[in-house]
C-alpha cells in the first residue's frame, strides 16, 4: 500500500482525485493543441496510452496549423 496511514477508502479517494486532477490537464491541453479533448480516455487504457502520446506528439497539430 502507498499510504499506509491512510484508511482504505481514503487511499481510493486520494488516488481517484489524483487520476482525476491528470485527467483533467491532459484534457486541457489537448483542446489548446486543436484536438478533442475526449482524447484523453485514451490515457486510462494500458499500452494504448504509449500510442496516443506517441502519435499527439509526432503529427500535425491543428492549432499550428492555424497560426501559420
Amino acid at each position: 500500500m502507498p499510504y499506509p496511514d491512510l484508511p482504505l477508502w481514503g487511499q481510493y479517494l486520494l488516488q481517484g482525485i489524483l487520476i482525476f486532477v491528470m485527467l483533467a490537464s491532459a484534457a486541457v491541453v489537448l483542446s489548446r493543441a486543436g484536438r478533442s479533448p475526449y482524447l484523453v480516455f485514451l490515457l486510462v487504457v494500458p499500452y494504448v496510452q504509449i500510442i496516443a502520446l506517441w502519435a499527439f506528439a509526432f503529427t500535425l497539430w491543428p492549432a499550428a496549423e492555424k497560426n501559420k
